[in-house]
């Protein structure tokens, strides 16, 4: 009997031989500072990956995302200027986030643009808009600001970026796998017009998948601009790249349709952990993008070989 091994377990298993491979040839690279640093980076790239995840399961990308997360960043810091917490930040950076993502999904659904057109240009508006709203950065933030990077932790060292993630992945998986509109999304990335037909507002899962999305970017991008007391314009810049990589290396087909939030958090965590490794074992911070890029390669060219062996019709035997 043949086992077959699905895209999670492939990654899972390549994921655990990196970890043994670092604990061997990377010593002290474990360390709990290390460590800690590596769980609040893989805490905000799997929120905002999973946000992704959604939007590409609907044959459909964002490549606004790291500049949208930009504004976001500058908006809670602005407001942070009042001395709000957390408590207001977070929300107002969810709602920040869904509505430009409302732009995006507007401008794909209501004007037809593809989704790579309409998100490129709205990268484009927001990096431009930005410059001219701030003069480089926001800076001298209060310690209300800076409070879920540096005094909220968990046990009193976990960062409590770690616990929103963990409530955010166990509700994706949940609603993932239970809910109708999920089945939706996946209708929508399988077969536009089939999905049509069968009743589903299209447009509709379309708008409210980019704004979930987009409430995600946001707690990702307050989890970014509270770790520092000064929030540049550029502080999302180039992210949305690693939030697509994820979700791409975690088995999602960038056809729409096919993917699960279990490869999303593989993928994540993968990526996590390739960047600080090669800086930790004093390779050139090049060959990070290097590597990454290789890995995704392979993961987009494992990933289309499966679709077209699953295509492939079976060959009827005659007797």
């Amino acid at each position: 009997m043949k086992l077959k091994m699905s895209t999670e377990m492939y990654l899972g298993l390549f994921f655990m031989a990196m970890l043994i491979f670092l604990r061997i040839f990377a010593h002290g690279f474990f360390s709990l500072n290390n460590t800690m640093t590596i769980l609040n980076r893989f805490s905000y790239l799997l929120i905002a990956a999973i946000g992704m995840n959604l939007i590409i399961l609907t044959a459909n990308i964002d490549v606004s995302a790291g500049n949208l997360i930009s504004v976001v960043c500058l908006f809670i810091a602005a407001l942070g200027k009042q001395n709000l917490g957390l408590p207001v930040l977070l929300p107002a950076a969810m709602v920040m986030g869904a509505f430009l993502s409302l732009i995006n999904a507007l401008f794909i659904t209501k004007f037809r643009i593809p989704a790579i057109v309409a998100t490129l240009a709205t990268a484009q508006l927001f990096s431009g808009i930005l410059p001219l709203l701030v003069e480089g950065s926001l800076y001298d933030l209060p310690r209300s600001f800076t409070w879920l990077a540096f005094e909220a932790k968990i046990l009193g060292f976990i960062p409590a970026s770690v616990l929103i993630m963990c409530i955010i992945t166990v509700t994706a998986l949940i609603f993932m796998k239970y809910s109708r509109f999920s089945k939706k999304i996946y209708a929508v990335g399988n077969n536009v017009e089939a999905a049509r037909l069968t009743g589903i507002k299209v447009n509709q899962v379309i708008i409210i998948t980019y704004m979930i999305a987009g409430a995600l970017f946001g707690i990702t991008g307050t989890i970014i601009a509270t770790a520092s007391q000064r929030v540049t314009t550029t502080m999302g810049t180039g992210l949305e790249m690693t939030f697509i990589a994820c979700v791409v290396l975690g088995g999602t087909s960038v056809a729409g349709g096919s993917g699960k939030i279990l490869g999303t958090i593989f993928g994540a965590a993968v990526l996590s952990v390739i960047a600080p490794a090669v800086n930790y074992l004093g390779i050139s911070s090049d060959w990070s993008d290097a590597i990454m890029g290789a890995i995704i390669i392979a993961a987009v060219i494992i990933s289309a070989l499966h679709m077209k062996s699953r295509k492939r019709p079976a060959v009827r035997r005659v007797s």
